[in-house]
C-alpha cells in the first residue's frame, strides 16, 4: 500500500469541516491535520461562544445550512434537553425556516466534526490540533513545510497538501491605539461603553448589529416575546448608542421565499458560461444586459420605479440606494418588518427581492473570470447592491433594535459623503447630518473586507507565488483548479486557497456557509 496522504487543514472552521467532509467521502489513505489557533475546532469566529453570545442571531436559516452528517433542524431535534432549554427551543416546534443564535450553529459544526473524527475508516485519519497557529507554509519540490507554534513550542511539520482555510481576520492580539477604540466587534463580552455611557458604532449592518445588541445585552435587558419587546437598562443613566454609515440603513427583516429556490430562466449559468467562451473582455456588460432582462421579467414595476435612463452596473447601484435611502429610519425599519410578517403570513414572495438573491448566485459564477475593470466595477458596484438585498437579518434582531430605540437607547445616521468622525480631548466627535455629539467609545463594525495572499502573513508562501491574482480564473482552466495556488516551478502544486479574506476579491459573497460548502467540496475533488 502507497504512503498515506498528508494533507494539512490551516484553519478549523466551518470551511474546515466542509473540507474534512469532502475528503473523507472522496478517498482513502489519508492523514488529515486540522490546524485551529482558538480554543475548539469546527465554528469559527462568527459562531464562536469565545467570541459571541446567546443573543447574537445568526442570518441564514436553519434549512440553508449545508448538511455535515445532518441537518442543522435534524441535529437540533435530536439535541438534548440541556440545549434545547438553554436557547429556548421546543422540540416539536423545529422548524426548517428556524433562526438560531450564532453559537448554537457553531456547536453543530464543533459536534458533527467530532462525529467524523470518531467514524474514520481505518484508511483514513483526522487530527485536531487547537490552541496552534500556522506561522508560515514553505513549498519545496515535493511538498510542504509547515511553521507551526503550540503554547512556546514552534516546530516543523512536512505535508503532501496543504488548504488554507482561514476564516474571519482580526487583529486581536494588537494593543487598542487609542483609549476606547475597538477594531472589531469582536468578541462581543469585550465591548463595553465609558462614564458616559454612550457609544458610536461605525457601520449599520450585520456586525453592527451583533455590537448593539451585545452592548444592550450587557447594560440591560430585552423583556418580552416578539408579540412584545421592550428594553429595560439596568442604570438610571441612559445607554446611548448611535450606528454610523455612509448610507444610514439598516438590513431589511427577513423576507418569504420558496425553498427550494427555484431556477431563474433567463439570467442562467449555461448562459453566461457561452458569454466566457467568447472571451473575458466585456462579459460584465453582457452578463448584465441579460440580468435587467430577468429583473423585467419578474418584476417591471419594480425596474420602472427605479427610474433608470441607461441600465448600467453604476446607474442601477445608484438608483438602488436612492430608493433604500428614501426608506430611512425607524419607522420605516418598523413598515419594512410588518410587511415582511404579512408576506410570510400569506406565503407571498417580493419578486424583485428573490430574483436578486438568485441572481447573485449567478453571478457568482463569472466574477472569477473577470477582467480588473470588470471586477472593479462589480465590486465597487453591484457587490453592494446584491448584500444589501439578499442580507436581509431575522425578525427578533429588528425588533430588538426598534426596542432600543424607543427606550431612547439607539439611532441611526447616515454619514454621507461629508460625514466625519474626528478624535480629540480623550473622546471621538460625529459630525453628520446637522449633529455634533461625542462618544467615549468608537466601536469599528464593518465587517470583514477583502485581503491579499501575502496579509495572511505566509512569508515563504508569497515569495513564490507566480501571481498578485491568484484566484483569477482562466478560459480553459479545469473546475477543479479554480482555488489552486499557482507557484513558481510547481503549477501543479497540491496547495489551495479557500481563506475566506482572500476569496473575497474574486468571489465577493464568499463568507456564506453555502459558498464555503462549495469551495471545500472543489478542493477535495482536486486533491
Amino acid at each position: 500500500m502507497s504512503p498515506r496522504k498528508r494533507i494539512a487543514i490551516v484553519g478549523g472552521g466551518p470551511t474546515a469541516v466542509y473540507a474534512v467532509k469532502n475528503l473523507l467521502l472522496k478517498a482513502d489513505n489519508l492523514h488529515i491535520t486540522v490546524f485551529e489557533a482558538g480554543r475548539v475546532a469546527g465554528c469559527g469566529l462568527p459562531y464562536s461562544e469565545d467570541h459571541n453570545t446567546a443573543e447574537m442571531m445568526a442570518n441564514i436559516t436553519s434549512v440553508e445550512v449545508p448538511p455535515v452528517l445532518v441537518s442543522l433542524a435534524d441535529w437540533v431535534r435530536s439535541a438534548d434537553s440541556r440545549l434545547l432549554n438553554r436557547f429556548g427551543i421546543a422540540r416539536d416546534q423545529v422548524s426548517d425556516r428556524d433562526f438560531y443564535p450564532r453559537i448554537l450553529i457553531g456547536a453543530y459544526y464543533g459536534d458533527q466534526l467530532t462525529r467524523m473524527v470518531q467514524a474514520c475508516a481505518p484508511s483514513q485519519t483526522v487530527i485536531i490540533e487547537t490552541g496552534t497557529r500556522v506561522l508560515d507554509v514553505k513549498p519545496d519540490s515535493t511538498g510542504f513545510t509547515l511553521f507551526v507554534k503550540r503554547d512556546k513550542n514552534a516546530v516543523r511539520r512536512r505535508f503532501d497538501a496543504v488548504v488554507m482555510a482561514t476564516g474571519h481576520r482580526t487583529d486581536f492580539d494588537r494593543p487598542e491605539p487609542l483609549p476606547g477604540l475597538f477594531r472589531s466587534p469582536y468578541p462581543v463580552q469585550d465591548l463595553k461603553v465609558g462614564e458616559d455611557r454612550a457609544a458610536l458604532i461605525l457601520g449599520s449592518s450585520l456586525s453592527a448589529i451583533d455590537a448593539v445588541v451585545g452592548l444592550a445585552s450587557r447594560y440591560g435587558h430585552f423583556v418580552g416575546d416578539e408579540n412584545a419587546l421592550s428594553y429595560e437598562p439596568l442604570s438610571k443613566q441612559p445607554l446611548r448608542l448611535v450606528m454610523a454609515s455612509r448610507k444610514g440603513t439598516v438590513p431589511d427583516a427577513d423576507f418569504f421565499y420558496p425553498i427550494p429556490e427555484e431556477p431563474l430562466l433567463i439570467f442562467t449559468a449555461a448562459r453566461l458560461e457561452l458569454f466566457r467562451q467568447q472571451g473575458q473582455t466585456g462579459l460584465l456588460a453582457k452578463a448584465f444586459k441579460l440580468f435587467r432582462q430577468q429583473l423585467v421579467s419578474d418584476d417591471r414595476d419594480f425596474a420602472d420605479g427605479l427610474g433608470l435612463q441607461r441600465f448600467t452596473p453604476e446607474g442601477f447601484a445608484r438608483a438602488y440606494f436612492a430608493m433604500r435611502k428614501a426608506r430611512q429610519g425607524f419607522d420605516a425599519i418598523e413598515e419594512n418588518l410588518s410587511e415582511s410578517k404579512r408576506d410570510y403570513r400569506k406565503r407571498q414572495v417580493v419578486m424583485w427581492r428573490y430574483t436578486m438573491m438568485r441572481a447573485h448566485e449567478v453571478f457568482s459564477e463569472i466574477v472569477p473570470f473577470f477582467d480588473q475593470r470588470d471586477l472593479t466595477r462589480f465590486r465597487h458596484h453591484l457587490a453592494p447592491v446584491f448584500a444589501d438585498a439578499y442580507g436581509c437579518v431575522p425578525h427578533l434582531s429588528i425588533l430588538r433594535l426598534l426596542a432600543l430605540h424607543r427606550a431612547g437607547c439607539l439611532d441611526i445616521v447616515a454619514l454621507g459623503e461629508d460625514g466625519a468622525i474626528r478624535y480629540g480631548a480623550g473622546s471621538f466627535r460625529l459630525e453628520a447630518s446637522g449633529r455634533e455629539e461625542t462618544f467615549g467609545t468608537l466601536i469599528d463594525a464593518r465587517g470583514q473586507n477583502a485581503a491579499s495572499i501575502s496579509q495572511l502573513g505566509f512569508h515563504q508562501l508569497d515569495r513564490v507565488l507566480s501571481s498578485s491574482d491568484p484566484l483569477k480564473r482562466r478560459n480553459g482552466q479545469r473546475e477543479d483548479d479554480q482555488f489552486r495556488l499557482r507557484l513558481e516551478g510547481r503549477s501543479e502544486a497540491d496547495i489551495f486557497c479557500i481563506s475566506i479574506p482572500v476569496m473575497m476579491e474574486r468571489y465577493p459573497f464568499a463568507q456564506g456557509l453555502v459558498a464555503c460548502s462549495e469551495a471545500a467540496e472543489v478542493v477535495a475533488a482536486a486533491i
